[in-house]
C-alpha cells in the first residue's frame, strides 16, 4: 500500500498525520514544565559549583595562613 494515499474518505490517516497536529494544550504545559525544571536544575548546579569553589577557597586561604605560622 503507498502511504501517499489518501484514505477512502478522503482524510489522513492518523499515522501520517500525527506530525502535522499541534500539540494539546496539555502537552504543551508538560513541556514547559520539564523546560522550567531542567532551568532550575542547572541554575541549582551552578550554585552549588560556586558554593563548592568559595568553601575550597575558603579552605586555602586558612591552609596558607596555617602553613605560614609554622614556616621557620
Amino acid at each position: 500500500m503507498n502511504t501517499d494515499q489518501l484514505t477512502n474518505n478522503g482524510t489522513i490517516p492518523a499515522y501520517l498525520n500525527e506530525g502535522l497536529t499541534p500539540m494539546s494544550l496539555n502537552e504543551e504545559l508538560v513541556r514547559i514544565r520539564i523546560q522550567e525544571a531542567q532551568r532550575f536544575a542547572e541554575e541549582q548546579r551552578l550554585a552549588n559549583r560556586l558554593a563548592s569553589a568559595q568553601r575550597w577557597r575558603r579552605l586555602s586561604r586558612w591552609a596558607g595562613r596555617r602553613a605560614a605560622r609554622f614556616d621557620l
